[in-house]
């Protein structure tokens, strides 16, 4: 085959990458940075798809260990967010640039008074706004939906800016049914916070 028609089609498939690159990036109608996160915090509450949340070296580790169980019930405000014990940590924002912050949060979990159709969510928060994994109707990550001891986990991601940066966990529950009179309990957990640059 001749070389000249190689090199011409895979100039020609390098260019349509390009502009289908560059039409999926702004059909969005978001901007975003260099490490392809919204650039605002209404941007955010989009349903994501694969998000990268890279860092560079690791700069610390914040770890809080809970070893009394933390038990929390259902309210008449469905999924309320029941702030996890031990699980905040506040921080300083870069000067330049973002950081990068990995949450692992594990535990021993349990829900109990439901069916399989019910469990116990998982999600952390930055000043108030949900960070990733999470999506835009407020279906936040199952902990657990089992009435037995399981040790369970689940992790986090966002890159912070400058300013004061308060990281929240949170449980709820979740009826589905609507009929029931929900409990969760929560022990020997670990929350970590790793920030990298």
């Amino acid at each position: 085959m001749n070389k000249k028609i190689i090199a011409t089609g895979a100039a020609l498939l390098a260019t349509a990458g390009i502009a289908y690159a560059a039409a999926g990036a702004t059909a969005s109608g978001e901007e975003k940075n260099a490490q392809g996160q919204p650039t605002n915090v209404s941007a955010r509450t989009t349903t994501p798809g694969i998000i990268k949340c890279d860092g560079g070296r690791q700069l610390n580790m914040s770890s809080r260990i809970g070893n009394k169980p933390f038990t929390f019930s259902e309210t008449a405000i469905p999924d309320q967010d029941q702030a996890l014990p031990g699980g905040a940590l506040t921080v300083l924002g870069p000067r330049f640039g973002t950081d990068t912050f990995l949450i692992t949060v594990s535990g021993e979990t349990q829900i109990t008074g439901g069916d399989a159709n019910d469990w116990m969510g998982l999600e952390v928060k930055d000043n108030g706004v949900n960070i990733q994994p999470y999506t835009a109707v407020g279906d936040v990550m199952a902990f657990t939906g089992e009435p037995s001891w399981n040790l369970n986990s689940g992790q986090f991601c966002v890159k912070v800016g400058r300013g004061v940066h308060r990281f929240q966990v949170y449980t709820n529950l979740r009826d589905n049914s609507g009929t029931h009179n929900l409990h969760g309990w929560v022990d020997d957990y670990t929350v970590s916070f790793q920030r990298f640059n």
